[in-house]
């Protein structure tokens, strides 16, 4: 085959997925670099050992180091208020490029401003927060624009996939470079490969033309045929579409609502124990078992690799229930089984005095996660108030990464020792938040419509799919679910740009529906 056969989708798609690739590896970076840059022998090891405690090049406490993790998150809630603003305006491939560029430039200052002074190391942390929290829902733009319908199922997950498979590259090699070069040289071996990557990705988006949805003959019959749903007798009467409506949002009683309120209580839960997961391994591990950070590394990294085929799984799973109508019961069932199977692992945790052990148990911690996530609340937003799924979700994700953000603040406070003791204590904790978040979420969870997301005033003009247009629990099946993770999390940007593609009533069926309607009055 002929590379200029070859459908430029295909380019897109491995341009999107390599992106991901090189800003999750440097998302891990701190995450394990950490271990080399301060002190994490507690002084009652040292003594133990005989040994006298090294002084770090960082004298930071493990309070300081929570406050680090938590600048990061910071950003990363700031940008996401003018995420859909710059969706509208701008070309999200050239987003997309902008942000994985931007904060590749900040992780190669990192180490200078981190020897500078902490606080200059603070502001770089929050700015490629700010810069790098667009990058997933640009994604999702990019994907839903060039991605035909019947790929979504393949093209999306495998883009996103990316963001383990990074987790886990970032990871291992952290480990293997601050082994042998010190840790500032994995921020700038990263920071130069996002970089080039940059270069790449801009020299392809003018030479390929990649900056809007193709019009050429190569890719538009597939974009035509199969994301507008329209043959070729249908094209005439798709400009007869009258502008639909969507209700009101009800602001007050949605916030007042118990089924919201659950799902805001369990993203957060989640989002903690996520945190615990992947941000503050690293730190456990040497603080317990005392492992050379290579180990480290790759222990930390084989977990991400654990999560990403678990959620794959899970996705098409979940992609199922859908298809035959799951019930209300079954999306209990299946979240009870994800976090009390999460709290049982973070019990496993905070008993465990063996290396192995706890390893595998955090591996379990992953294959419950990824249940949580796919089966259970995180489909509730689509059943109580479909019109409204969108809000709902965002609304939980602003609140999870504000939460998760004082959370590792306050991991930081509790562990100032660096004990197995300390760190017992913190998995116990949050094993309690799980469970009590599980229990309440079978009280309140529901997968019914709430009486709120209705309102029969709207009936005439709601904007309904038909057969030929796409269905957004399918579109959000296909392809949110087998790659949504915790901590990048905003998926739901996706069902904006599908609620854009959906087809609207035909103006004779519109009139038919509103005399039945008149009739039954």
């Amino acid at each position: 085959m002929e590379l200029s056969h070859v459908p430029k989708r295909y380019f897109v798609t491995c341009l999107v997925y390599s992106g991901i690739l090189c800003q999750y590896s440097m998302k891990m970076n701190l995450d394990v670099a950490i271990v080399a840059m301060v002190n994490t022998s507690s002084r009652e090891y040292s003594m133990a050992q005989g040994e006298e405690q090294t002084r770090p090049e960082f004298d930071w406490s493990q309070t300081m180091v929570g406050v680090l993790f938590g600048c990061y998150y910071w950003g990363y809630v700031a940008t996401k208020l003018i995420g859909g603003y710059l969706f509208d305006r701008y070309s999200s491939v050239r987003i997309l490029e902008g942000c994985i560029f931007l904060g590749a430039v900040i992780h190669i200052a990192q180490p200078p401003a981190a020897r500078l002074h902490v606080s200059a190391f603070i502001i770089s942390l929050i700015m490629q927060g700010l810069v790098e929290s667009m990058t997933i829902p640009a994604a999702y733009a990019v994907m839903g624009a060039w991605v035909i319908r019947t790929e979504n199922n393949q093209g999306t997950p495998f883009t996103l996939l990316g963001q383990y498979i990074g987790m886990f590259l970032g990871a291992c090699a952290t480990g293997a470079i601050t082994e042998k070069l010190g840790w500032a040289a994995s921020f700038y071996i990263f920071g130069m490969v996002g970089i080039a990557w940059g270069v790449i990705a801009d020299v392809s988006i003018r030479d390929l033309s990649l900056e809007r949805p193709p019009k050429d003959q190569e890719d538009a019959n597939f974009l035509q045929d199969s994301q507008d749903g329209h043959s070729s007798n249908q094209g005439a009467a798709s400009s007869q579409t009258q502008t639909t409506l969507r209700p009101p949002i009800p602001w007050t009683r949605m916030l007042t609502s118990p089924a919201v309120h659950v799902i805001m209580l369990c993203q957060a839960s989640l989002q903690c124990a996520s945190h615990l997961m992947t941000t503050y391994a690293p730190l456990y591990y040497v603080h317990s078992f005392h492992r050379d950070v290579k180990t480290i590394g790759t222990s930390t990294g084989v977990s991400g690799l654990i999560v990403a085929g678990v959620l794959s799984v899970a996705g098409s799973m979940a992609g199922s229930c859908y298809k035959y109508k799951r019930s209300n019961r079954s999306t209990v069932r299946v979240n009870t089984i994800g976090f009390f199977g999460l709290a049982g692992s973070y019990i496993l945790l905070a008993v465990c005095t063996n290396f192995s052990r706890s390893l595998l148990s955090f591996f379990l911690a992953g294959v419950f996660a990824a249940t949580a996530m796919c089966g259970g609340f995180a489909l509730s937003p689509l059943d109580i108030a479909p019109n409204f799924a969108a809000e709902i979700k965002g609304i939980s994700t602003a609140v999870s990464h504000l939460v998760g953000s004082i959370f590792v603040v306050v991991v930081g406070l509790m562990t100032k020792c660096k004990t197995r003791n300390e760190w017992s204590l913190v998995f116990t904790v949050t094993a309690c938040a799980l469970v009590v978040a599980a229990i309440l979420f079978i009280i309140f969870g529901s997968g019914e419509e709430q009486s709120w997301a209705r309102d029969e005033s709207h009936e005439k003009i709601l904007t309904c799919t038909t057969p030929a247009g796409p269905h957004v629990k399918a579109i959000f099946t296909r392809t949110i679910l087998p790659v949504q993770h915790p901590l990048e999390e905003d998926y739901m940007d996706n069902l904006r740009h599908s609620d854009e593609g959906e087809e609207e009533y035909l103006e004779e069926d519109t009139i038919a529906t509103a005399n039945l309607l008149a009739d039954r009055k």
